[in-house]
C-alpha cells in the first residue's frame, strides 16, 4: 500500500468517527430536550394533585395535608369532604395518601361509589 492509500483509509475512519460523533451529539441533545419536556409535564401533573390524610374523630372526618398536617376541611362522609375540598381548592385533586387502614378502605369505597353515581348522572 502506498502512502496515499493510508491517507485515504485514515480519512475514511476520521469521517466515519466524526459522523458518529455528530449523530451522537444530536441524539443526546434530542434526548435531553424530550426528558426536559417530560419533566415539565410531570411537574404540571404533580401540581394538580394534593396528597391528604383523613382521620375519623367522633363520627366526623377531618382532612389534613400529608406534607405538613394542616387542616383542610371536615365532613361526616366522603361526599362532604370532596365538596368542601373542591370549594377550597378548585384547581386541585385530592388523593388519600394514608391513614388508618380500615378507614382508608372505607373511604375509598365511598369515593368509588361517588364516582360511579357521578358518571351515571
Amino acid at each position: 500500500m502506498s502512502d496515499y492509500d493510508w491517507y485515504f483509509v485514515a480519512g475514511m475512519f476520521t469521517g466515519i468517527g466524526l459522523t458518529f460523533g455528530v449523530i451522537y451529539l444530536y441524539i443526546r441533545k434530542l434526548f435531553i430536550k424530550v426528558m426536559s419536556e417530560i419533566d415539565s409535564q410531570i411537574d404540571q401533573v404533580k401540581s394538580k394533585f394534593m396528597p391528604v390524610i383523613i382521620e375519623k374523630i367522633n363520627d366526623k372526618l377531618f382532612c389534613y395535608t400529608e406534607k405538613d398536617k394542616q387542616f383542610i376541611c371536615q365532613g361526616s362522609n366522603m361526599a362532604e369532604i370532596k365538596q368542601a375540598f373542591e370549594i377550597r381548592f378548585p384547581d386541585k385533586t385530592a388523593f388519600l395518601a394514608g391513614g388508618e387502614e380500615e378507614l382508608v378502605k372505607e373511604l375509598r369505597n365511598q369515593l368509588k361509589e361517588l364516582n360511579e353515581t357521578g358518571n351515571k348522572g
